[in-house]
């Protein structure tokens, strides 16, 4: 039998290590899988958070098309509001007057700075019917939207699978040290009596 050459011994037997287990090659198989599903899995489901956040904007624009923009005017002066409503100390809630985009006189509460005065005009955003609103969503808003649902989606992948690979970590190096353990019983009674 011929003498292996020992620089070429480490070169064949590379990624056997003498001390590696068959729990090491499981556990570097599913991490490796794991790997592969977030490759894979990430990008669709990215693709359809994406979607699904851009249609559900569509139809959220959809209904907000006869929202608009009206002039309201302040019935009464910031100092006679209700300051802190809602937690909001920074404003006053006042009534005010508006007419709705189909004709008919509308009112309500309105949040307004602390300098308001009675008169005042502002401009306020309104349903069809006349009920104060927020601004319509603007496609700007859509893509914020849809690139936050992406981003989530991708880190929420990653999270979930790097849990698992926390967990496949944890219980293949248990198994790794009672395999140790277990080895070591075996040697020690012949390791300390100087065997």
């Amino acid at each position: 039998m011929t003498q292996q050459d020992p620089r070429v011994a480490p070169v064949a037997h590379a990624g056997r290590h003498p001390l590696r287990r068959r729990i090491d090659d499981v556990e570097a198989r599913i991490l490796t899988g794991l790997l592969l599903v977030f490759f894979l899995a990430a990008p669709a489901l990215c693709v359809f958070a994406g979607r699904l956040t851009d249609a559900a904007s569509v139809r959220e624009q959809y209904a907000e098309r006869l929202w608009r923009p009206v002039t309201a005017q302040l019935d009464q002066s910031a100092a006679s509001g209700l300051i802190g409503l809602d937690g909001d100390w920074g404003a006053s809630f006042v009534q005010a007057s508006w007419t709705a985009p189909d004709g008919r006189p509308a009112g309500g509460l309105l949040a307004v700075s602390l300098n308001a005065r009675a008169g005042q005009r502002i401009s306020v955003w309104v349903t069809g019917t006349g009920r104060l609103t927020r601004p319509r969503l603007s496609s700007a808003e859509v893509k914020d939207r849809v690139s936050s649902a992406v981003l989530a989606t991708a880190g929420a992948v990653a999270l979930v699978l790097a849990i698992v690979a926390g967990a496949v970590r944890i219980i293949t190096g248990r198994r790794r040290m009672a395999g140790w353990a277990r080895a070591w019983a075996v040697v020690a009674p012949h390791w300390s009596s100087g065997h």
